[in-house]
């Protein structure tokens, strides 16, 4: 008889905890409207060429650098962080992410404004970010501890 007692306790818990994962999940920053993003048509080739990674010396693990040339925004780290404050214009901007220089994985990016709403988690190599309203924006990239790596946007 206790062992059917805490089967159904156990049931029980578990769909209390489904109920509640739909309520976790509205609970999340969420991209403002008319935001999107797309892979460019042709699949996941980088636009321009290929960019290579950088190999990490002289940077911090889990600190990001953020440089800006002629309103192109480089953002380069080693393991994962978040970057600093950026500058987008409104309008579109093409996301490169260059693979990690060990082994060629794609770390995981998350675009945030300054408002911290998650407007998109990128996984592909090149992405176009539609719709930005412009302002400061952040990434928050999640990888591996020893990854290298570089993301590129382009505004236009």
């Amino acid at each position: 008889m206790s062992v059917r007692v805490r089967g159904i306790r156990r049931l029980g818990a578990a769909g209390l905890l489904l109920a509640l994962v739909p309520a976790l999940i509205a609970c999340q920053p969420s991209a403002p409207p008319g935001f999107t993003g797309t892979q460019p048509p042709g699949g996941s080739a980088a636009a321009g060429g290929s960019l290579a990674p950088p190999d990490g010396a002289g940077m911090v693990p889990g600190k990001p650098v953020v440089t800006t040339d002629g309103g192109v925004v480089t953002v380069a780290g080693v393991s994962g962080g978040k970057s600093p404050n950026f500058d987008l214009p409104a309008g579109s901007a093409e996301m490169v992410v260059t693979p990690c220089a060990s082994n060629q994985v794609i770390p995981f990016v998350t675009l945030y404004d300054a408002a911290q709403n998650k407007l998109g988690i990128v996984v592909e190599p090149t992405y176009t970010l539609k719709g930005l309203v412009g302002g400061s924006y952040y990434l928050d990239v999640a990888t591996n501890p020893t990854c290298s790596w570089q993301i590129v946007i382009s505004p236009g």
